[in-house]
């Protein structure tokens, strides 16, 4: 079943303004529905960021996932702050994608609360927020990272934190 989600040129996204198909698209039952308008979203880029924003206080928690991811892709730094409470969701997928957008911004005010994260009762959220932390880099993730290593007990975050020490530059990761 083919379900296209995604604007033609002309449908609205050229003036700024994002097409309703999208925004109803991240509602939609079918996940590649869902992953279509997240795509759109993130190809319009910029004038996205504002619906994206609003998008992460939805009620369903797979709108906040995918508004997180596109606005991640997008990678314009208004959506620091917005991600930065998602890491706060009550949904572990949503704190998930928050903490990935976040090392899609690369933005270095993020290390602290990626640190935070990797107490997160979820390992995959975890595992994202590890390499969030080696994606950014520096002497403070690399600190977080290596403190994360020796509190942690799953095999699978413990191969995340030590790709992230690799990724972000760490002698003996």
């Amino acid at each position: 079943m083919n379900h296209n989600v995604l604007p033609e040129v002309g449908d609205g996204c050229l003036n700024g303004q994002v097409p309703d198909t999208l925004l109803a698209g991240l509602s939609d039952p079918d996940k590649a529905v869902r992953a279509e308008a997240m795509h759109g979203l993130a190809a319009i880029g910029r004038p996205a960021v504002p619906a994206c924003i609003a998008l992460l206080q939805d009620g369903d928690w797979k709108v906040r996932y995918r508004a997180a991811e596109a606005l991640g892709l997008i990678g314009d730094g208004e959506a620091y702050a917005p991600l930065t409470a998602a890491l706060g969701d009550g949904k572990d997928h949503v704190r998930y994608m928050a903490a990935k957008g976040l090392g899609l911004l690369g933005d270095p005010r993020a290390v602290t609360r990626l640190g935070a994260m990797q107490r997160d009762e979820n390992e995959f959220v975890r595992r994202s927020a590890a390499g969030s932390l080696g994606k950014i880099g520096g002497e403070e993730a690399i600190g977080m990272l290596r403190a994360a290593l020796r509190d942690e007990a799953t095999e699978g975050v413990r191969a995340a934190i030590h790709a992230a020490l690799h990724d972000a530059g760490a002698d003996g990761a």
